[in-house]
């Protein structure tokens, strides 16, 4: 072989050797270590915590065909009962207003939503994207007393509606409907016409309205299984990969989603990064380990404490403030934004020390300072470790300005009293609490000025000297 051919030889064999070695260095996991991937699984973990925890809920109530809840998607369900204890998908739970749901797959059509005019009592529309932003809303606060029609669109709908119909356009194409219709379960004629009000609400895809409308045809969706067990498993990343092919992120949300590209986080791929790299196994399970914890941790303080009280932020829900959006879907998830509804938390009494129904306690209200709502206010008992409702002797879940049994102070002030045992005084003022750690939610409906600017916080709860 001659020198020039040599030589050519060499440079050909070189060129592969570096362009093979080039792909290698660009292989983005190449650069991964296991400190640097058990890091970024604990951040994707927090950050997109809400979105599968929606699932959850989305699974069991349109999805599952065996679930007690199931009905198909774009079919509302009014539930004419007050959640109880065995109430067990959706944490912290209201135990005020009858629930009007549905799972909206906006794909093909607009869903339309009619109300009527509704004078005699509260109600409300949250719409709840995929990641849990309340994007919309309809009732009594928002759009009034009177009738409407709304549509409620897609991200890619671009068409026209009729006349006098009003657009609520998504950011995903799949939507929670969470309707709350107040009623008074202690009177049995207002239970009768809360109900009637329900059954005046009209919510169904555009065509079943307007015939002239044409559907676009789209494919089912594969829905992917769903137990609790996902949420601390690797599988939570690949329900996450599902669930993000069906939302428009915003520009800033997709940008920190692409960052987690390098750990197999990719909207609508399958998720394959934990299988084909076992060198990082013990790191992904690490993370997500930490990132549980983080979020038992971060929902804890998710606001400022005053008074024992931890007060939810105030301000929009929830655009780019994802800590809180975190926080709020461990804590109470779907939660109404401050303006409709506000929630202040008690995990502490007056010492800072954990509520606990070994204790007895009270909260007093005095005269010019009662729970300022617009419309009503309640306080909800939950137990620590799950965040439901408690059962008790007296199926009193809540207590508020609506309980028939609620007495006042001479002075127009207002005393209640919350622990395990029942109080001397009767059970009037009782709001009964499990025998271990609990906490206690306040409800404002139609928050006043004086709680949306942040001066006023309800007074702290104080335990009864034995």
């Amino acid at each position: 072989m001659t020198m020039i051919k040599k030589l050519a030889l060499f440079v050909m064999i070189s060129g592969v050797v570096v362009l093979v070695s080039c792909k290698k260095t660009n292989d983005t996991s190449a650069r991964l270590t296991p400190e640097k991937v058990e890091k970024l699984v604990e951040e994707a973990y927090f950050h997109c915590f809400p979105i599968v925890e929606n699932y959850k809920a989305m699974y069991a109530y349109s999805i599952l065909k065996s679930s007690p809840m199931y009905l198909p998607m774009n079919t509302v369900k009014n539930n004419t009962y007050l959640f109880s204890p065995s109430d067990k998908i959706v944490v912290s739970p209201n135990n005020d207003t009858y629930y009007t749901t549905a799972s909206l797959d906006l794909r093909a059509e607009p869903i339309i939503i009619k109300v009527p005019e509704i004078k005699d009592r509260y109600y409300s529309f949250q719409l709840t994207s995929l990641v849990t932003d309340n994007f919309g809303y309809i009732g009594t606060n928002t759009t009034g007393t009177g009738a409407g029609i709304y549509a409620i669109t897609s991200p890619n709908f671009s068409g026209s509606l009729p006349e006098g119909v009003k657009e609520i356009k998504s950011p995903s194409e799949i939507v929670g409907l969470f309707g709350r219709t107040e009623v008074n379960a202690d009177d049995p004629k207002d239970v009768e016409s809360a109900q009637a009000v329900q059954r005046q609400y009209q919510i169904d895809v555009m065509h079943k309205f307007y015939p002239e409308f044409q559907p676009k045809e789209v494919p089912p969706i594969d829905f992917p299984t769903y137990s609790d067990k996902d949420m601390a498993q690797p599988k939570f990343f690949a329900l996450l990969n599902f669930l993000l092919q069906h939302t428009k992120l915003s520009a800033d949300e997709q940008e920190i989603i692409n960052s987690y590209k390098t750990i197999g986080i990719e909207a609508g791929q399958p998720y394959s990064f934990y299988d084909s790299h076992p060198e990082f196994q013990s790191s992904i399970k690490n993370g997500i380990a930490k990132g549980i914890v983080k979020i038992d941790s971060s929902s804890r303080h998710l606001g400022r404490v005053v008074n024992g009280w931890t007060m939810f932020p105030l301000g929009e829900y929830f655009g780019s403030n994802y800590i809180d959006r975190t926080n709020i879907a461990k804590m109470g998830i779907y939660a109404n934004s401050p303006f409709e509804a506000y929630y202040p938390l008690a995990f502490v009494d007056s010492n800072n020390e954990t509520l606990n129904g070994q204790n007895n306690y009270t909260i007093h209200f005095p005269a010019d300072s009662l729970p300022p709502a617009k419309f009503f206010w309640s306080l909800t008992m939950y137990e620590n470790k799950t965040q439901l409702l408690v059962e008790n002797e007296i199926k009193r879940y809540s207590i508020g300005d609506r309980t028939k049994s609620l007495k006042y102070n001479k002075d127009g002030s207002l005393t209640l009293y919350i622990g395990n045992s029942r109080p001397p005084s009767g059970i009037g003022n009782w709001l009964p609490a499990p025998e271990g750690d609990f906490n206690v939610m306040m409800r404002l409906y139609g928050p006043q000025e004086i709680v949306l600017n942040g001066t006023w916080t309800p007074p702290p709860i104080k335990r009864i000297k034995e």
